[in-house]
C-alpha cells in the first residue's frame, strides 16, 4: 500500500471516532436533561413517606408527654379516697312476742257471716254418713263421742298436730296423717276407702296458723278439700270454725304470737268466704266456745296451764249440741 492511503485510511478512522463521540455526548446530556417518569415518581412518594413517618414521630412524642407528667404526679400525690356515705336507714325494730290484749272484744255474739243458722235439732243418725277431720281438739271429741255415741255411726280421723298444710305432705314414719284401720294414709285415700260417706266435717287450721300464716293455711285447706273431692266427687264439705283460745294461753305468746283470738276469729271469716265461694257449708261452732271478753270459756278448757286449747268433756258437749242444731 501506497503512502497516501495509509494517509486516507487513518484520516477516516480518525473521523469516524469524533462522530461516535459526540454521539455519545449527546445522549448523556439527553438523560439527565430529561430523567425518566417511574423514578420521578418513587423519588416523590419516598419523601413524603419519609416526611409523614417525622411528623408522626414529632406529634407521638409531643402527646407522650403530658401523659408522663400526668402519672409522675398521680404517683407522687394520690387522688384521696371518697368518705363512705352516713347510712341514714333506721334499724329494724326487734320482733316482739305478741301479747293478746286482755280487753279484746269481737263482734256481739262473734257471729261470721255466711254460716249455718240454728235449726230444729236432728237426731244422732243423721250423721251416720258423716266423717269428722280435724287435729287434738277434735281428737278430744273423737274419744267423747266414743263414750256418749250422740253422733250415729259417725267416722273419725284425727291426729295430734294434723293441719291442712302437712295433710298434704306424703306419708312417711315422721307424718303425722291419721290411721285408717290401723293404716296411716293420706285423709282423701281414708275417705274414699270409707263406704257410704256423704257428709266431710273438717276442722283444721290451729296448726296452719302458727306454722304458715292465715293466707297459705287457706290455701292449703282449699287444696286438701280438692283432693278429697277428687277422690271422693259426690262429698258435701262442712267447713267447721277453729274454737279459740282460753285467757292467759301458753299458744298465744309461741311462735312470736301467730296463734291468737284475733287471727282465729279473721282465719275463721276467710274459712267463711271460701266456703261461701265453693259452695260449702260453714258451721261456726266457735260462737258458743267464747266467754264474755272472747276467749274459751274457762269450763270448756281442758288445759288452762298449758295450751289452752283443748277440750273438757262440758266442752265437747257444747259442740255436739251445736252441731246437732245447725244443719242445712
Amino acid at each position: 500500500m501506497n503512502k497516501s492511503k495509509k494517509i486516507v485510511i487513518a484520516t477516516v478512522a480518525v473521523f469516524l471516532c469524533l462522530c461516535l463521540t459526540c454521539a455519545s455526548v449527546i445522549v448523556l446530556r439527553n438523560k439527565r436533561n430529561n430523567p425518566p417518569v417511574k423514578a420521578s415518581g418513587q423519588s416523590k412518594i419516598s419523601e413524603s413517606s419519609t416526611q409523614s413517618t417525622t411528623e408522626a414521630l414529632t406529634e407521638s412524642a409531643t402527646e407522650s408527654k403530658p401523659e408522663t407528667a400526668t402519672k409522675e404526679t398521680t404517683t407522687q400525690k394520690p387522688a384521696p379516697k371518697p368518705e363512705p356515705e352516713p347510712n341514714t336507714s333506721k334499724p329494724e325494730k326487734p320482733t316482739k312476742p305478741y301479747k293478746p290484749s286482755e280487753d279484746y272484744t269481737f263482734s256481739p255474739g262473734h257471729k261470721i257471716a255466711g254460716a249455718l243458722p240454728k235449726n230444729t235439732a236432728v237426731s244422732g243418725s243423721w250423721f251416720d254418713d258423716a266423717v269428722f277431720v280435724g287435729d287434738s281438739v277434735s281428737l278430744k271429741l273423737t274419744m267423747y263421742e266414743s263414750s256418749v255415741d250422740r253422733l250415729g255411726k259417725a267416722q273419725f280421723l284425727t291426729a295430734g298436730s294434723l293441719s291442712a298444710t302437712n295433710a298434704l305432705w306424703d306419708v312417711s314414719d315422721r307424718s303425722v296423717h291419721p290411721k285408717y284401720k290401723g293404716k296411716k294414709q293420706k285423709v282423701e285415700d281414708s275417705i274414699a276407702q270409707m263406704k257410704g260417706v256423704k257428709k266431710v266435717y273438717i276442722m283444721l287450721g290451729m296448726n296452719d296458723i302458727n306454722a304458715v300464716g292465715s293466707k297459705n293455711g287457706i290455701k292449703n285447706f282449699e287444696k286438701l278439700c280438692n283432693n278429697i273431692l277428687k277422690k271422693s266427687p259426690n262429698v258435701q264439705i262442712y267447713v267447721q270454725s277453729v274454737t279459740p283460745l282460753i285467757k292467759g294461753s301458753k299458744s298465744s305468746v309461741a311462735k312470736e304470737g301467730k296463734l291468737n283470738n284475733k287471727t282465729i276469729y279473721e282465719y275463721n271469716k276467710k274459712l267463711a268466704a271460701l266456703a261461701e265461694k265453693r259452695g260449702w257449708y260453714f258451721v261456726n261452732v266457735s260462737e258458743v266456745m267464747y266467754d264474755d271478753n272472747g276467749y274459751l270459756k274457762r269450763d270448756y278448757c281442758g288445759d288452762p296451764d298449758g295450751m289452752g286449747l283443748h277440750f273438757t268433756n262440758a266442752g265437747c258437749k257444747a259442740w255436739i249440741d251445736y252441731l246437732l242444731t245447725h244443719t242445712p
